[in-house]
């Protein structure tokens, strides 16, 4: 499953700068965060909100924080944060809604984030909660061997495995043996300006089928 030319290391905290940059450029492409963002793109919001993300994930005891360097240039191309979560509900954080986000686009993200919380029957199961390949190194098999990782994590635990997909990442795990488990179906036209291109935005729990 390793990439040759290419290896999986421990993020450290010199590491947040170019991470934030993937999961920002991931964002980028997402329908649903053009109406949830106020202002869009509103870059310097973005970028510090994110890169605030990627440092407490770093830090976080929780999760394996993970990225693919490659060997030639000693240079970060893609990251892997996964974790144990609790599979029963937990008390939620506060309803307020951030500064930078329109609030009745953040109101239902964190509604339908409740709504595909899965129903393991397991104290715990394993989440991939965030992967990215920079778009110059796909094609590789990095994602693939990413996605080997935590499912192992997930094995060796003896718990269940699942991710929550965003639509342009569905197909990837999809040829990979996920399958949906719940979706949400987020109308994003009641946001959107009239006749703006805007419509069915799915958000999908997914794990491997029993």
């Amino acid at each position: 499953m390793p990439v040759p030319n290419y290896s999986v290391v421990p993020m450290t905290e010199d590491d947040v700068p170019t991470i934030t940059g993937f999961l920002y450029d991931s964002k980028l492409q997402l329908s649903i965060n053009r109406l949830l963002i106020s202002d869009w793109p509103n870059p310097p919001f973005q970028k510090a909100h994110y890169g605030g993300v990627i440092e407490r994930s770093v830090l976080d005891q929780q999760l394996t924080s993970l990225k693919v360097v490659d060997n030639t240039t000693k240079r970060a191309v893609a990251h892997l944060f996964y974790g144990r979560k609790p599979s029963r509900a937990t008390e939620q954080g506060s309803s307020e809604v951030p500064a930078g986000f329109a609030p009745d686009v953040y109101r239902a993200v964190m509604e339908f984030s409740k709504e595909l919380k899965p129903n393991f029957d397991t104290e715990e199961y394993m989440e991939l909660v965030h992967m990215y390949v920079e778009p110059s190194s796909r094609g590789q098999g990095i994602g693939s061997w990413l996605l080997h990782i935590a499912q192992e994590a997930a094995k060796a635990a003896e718990i269940p495995f699942s991710i929550f997909s965003e639509p342009n990442h569905h197909g990837f795990f999809i040829n990979r043996g996920l399958r949906d488990v719940k979706t949400v179906d987020v109308d994003l036209r009641k946001w959107a300006p009239p006749l703006s291109g805007y419509g069915i935005f799915r958000i999908s729990r997914m794990a491997l089928p029993e």
